[in-house]
């Protein structure tokens, strides 16, 4: 009896982290489709509009060191319901922001939350689940991808239904918070039967490793594939409108982008559970994204089939990043201060990617200056993941 309830347990909180993860990019993703009638209505430039992207990104990165304290305080699974509930609040206000300035802060609030709870969901990962920790990556990885489908998708009908109303396009995704918060109570309660001892808990302060090199490395190329992605959940409809496709058509191919990297993002991270080989699947998936973007660039290719291309990529990416630090991590407590100091460092740096190619656009005004510089970022990363240790490489390196 108890072995059945335990298992129930474990079914309900793989299911939960789902739910929780399709907060975690809904609020960004439901941008680009109505990008431009949120620029039209309250005549923002392309480099402001931006910022809606870059502003939480910048949080998810500026606010990641939380993460710890709040969880040595609150509990890692009341935090973490805590942060939806922001995340959730924040998407909601999207309904009464009718000026740039209130709209900018409901993304910096939503980024925070995300910011916090990133962290602590690798870290419960790791408690939980430290045999399967790549398989519930891409579950994780799988619940943002639907999230981000599902919002970038279905924003425009949504705004067509509330006649033309891109405010309650972007508001009703709040629903995947109040979805995420009750879902997750239980696993609240559960956590407060069995609290850890002041040895488990009291004495392992939240302590980032800025001088171990590894955890730069990982820092670094979490920032070049995230900034790639966001630029693209940015700028991609905006791209395909500009060639003359229609708004549907450009949703249609955000909608495609986010479907193949929540696909991908779920199945690649099963597949490699077992192995310790992580450079390989890297550089493939770095190429896929250059190909489709390349493609994107020189025209006469169906946009959709670019986007099939760069989700593939960017959803064989996000998960491999993911799963790098908790390969090289041996408890909870380091896994979710490797991965918020990776995401410190990283989503700063994703941040300022988009902003750079709003900025390429207004000045050049075209975007395949732009998505050259997309290209370059993706090199740079495939030069990076030549110096990925194995899972057993760099287990090792961190205990000696």
């Amino acid at each position: 009896m108890i072995v059945k309830s335990k298992n129930l347990y474990m079914i309900w909180s793989v299911f939960s982290l789902f739910i929780l993860s399709m907060n975690l990019r809904a609020s960004i993703t439901s941008i680009s489709p109505v990008l431009k009638n949120i620029q039209m209505d309250l005549h923002m430039s392309s480099a402001v509009v931006s910022l809606l992207t870059a502003l939480p990104v910048f949080c998810m990165g500026i606010f990641a060191p939380l993460a710890g304290k709040l969880s040595e305080r609150w509990g890692i699974e009341l935090t973490i319901a805590l942060s939806v509930l922001l995340i959730g609040v924040s998407t909601a206000l999207r309904l009464i922001a009718s000026s740039p300035v209130l709209l900018l802060v409901t993304a910096i609030l939503s980024g925070i939350g995300i910011a916090i709870t990133g962290p602590l969901i690798s870290g419960y990962i790791k408690k939980h689940f430290p045999r399967s920790s790549s398989s519930m990556i891409g579950v994780y990885s799988a619940g943002m991808g639907i999230g981000a489908s599902l919002s970038a998708g279905l924003v425009v009908p949504v705004m067509h239904a509330f006649h033309q109303s891109w405010n309650a396009a972007l508001a009703i995704w709040s629903v995947f918070a109040l979805a995420g918060v009750l879902v997750w109570i239980p696993i609240i309660k559960k956590s407060k039967q069995s609290q850890p001892t002041k040895n488990e808990s009291g004495s392992q302060k939240s302590r980032l490793p800025w001088g171990n090199r590894y955890v730069w490395l990982l820092m670094i190329m979490f920032g070049l594939q995230s900034g790639v992605y966001y630029s693209l959940a940015t700028w991609l409809a905006p791209k395909v409108q500009d060639v003359g496709y229609s708004d549907a058509y450009a949703a249609t191919t955000v909608t495609v982008f986010s479907v193949m990297q929540m696909i991908c993002s779920f199945i690649i991270p099963i597949i490699i559970n077992n192995s310790t080989k992580r450079k390989p699947w890297m550089l493939l998936c770095a190429l896929s994204s250059f190909t489709g973007i390349f493609m994107l660039i020189i025209g006469g290719i169906s946009p959709v089939f670019c986007a099939t291309l760069a989700g593939i990529g960017a959803g064989g990416l996000f998960p491999l990043a993911m799963i790098l630090p908790l390969d090289a991590t041996s408890t909870p407590k380091e896994a979710s201060d490797w991965t918020a100091m990776i995401q410190f460092g990283g989503y700063i740096i994703s941040g300022i990617i988009p902003m750079l190619v709003g900025v390429i656009k207004d000045i050049t005004n075209t975007f395949d200056v732009a998505l050259i510089a997309l290209l370059f970022t993706l090199v740079v990363l495939m030069l990076l993941t030549l110096k990925v240790t194995t899972k057993k490489e760099s287990t090792v390196q961190v205990l000696s």
